[in-house]
């Protein structure tokens, strides 16, 4: 059996602290890529509205 020492234990650390960094990463940038897709089309939709009044008024 392997003994436990810094060497034995301190791969599968690293590994599982990387793999839990880059899911956090990328949960929070799949969020943030939701936030600003949604201001993206909310923005355009206001331009297309108001587009539409300054038509509408003259």
């Amino acid at each position: 059996m392997a003994k436990f020492n810094s060497r034995t234990v301190m791969a599968p650390m690293a590994a599982f602290t990387m793999a839990c960094v880059l899911f956090v990463y990328t949960r929070s940038s799949i969020q943030t890529a939701k936030v600003n897709a949604k201001l993206s089309r909310e923005a355009q939709l206001r331009e297309q509205r108001e587009a539409r009044e300054r038509e509408n008024r003259g």
